[in-house]
């Protein structure tokens, strides 16, 4: 997910302190979710999925590995 996030992010070339002020949580709440040391409540993941436009499975989907396994 981390990767999608940051992805997402760039492409409407939002600062993690823009992502995090439309989110409605901090800065530091949001750079703990795209460096994927927390996971988002439900409420921040529905606000993520509206933010970007995107449903579950493209959100949360696991980043992958290098070797094409799930992290």
């Amino acid at each position: 997910m981390r990767n999608r996030l940051k992805q997402e992010r760039k492409a409407h070339k939002w600062t993690q302190a823009e992502t995090a002020r439309k989110l409605g949580i901090t800065d530091r709440s949001y750079r703990h979710l795209e460096a994927g040391t927390r996971n988002p409540s439900y409420p921040t993941a529905k606000k993520l999925k509206k933010l970007f436009g995107v449903d579950d499975e493209e959100l949360l989907v696991p980043d992958s590995t290098p070797n094409g396994e799930t992290a």
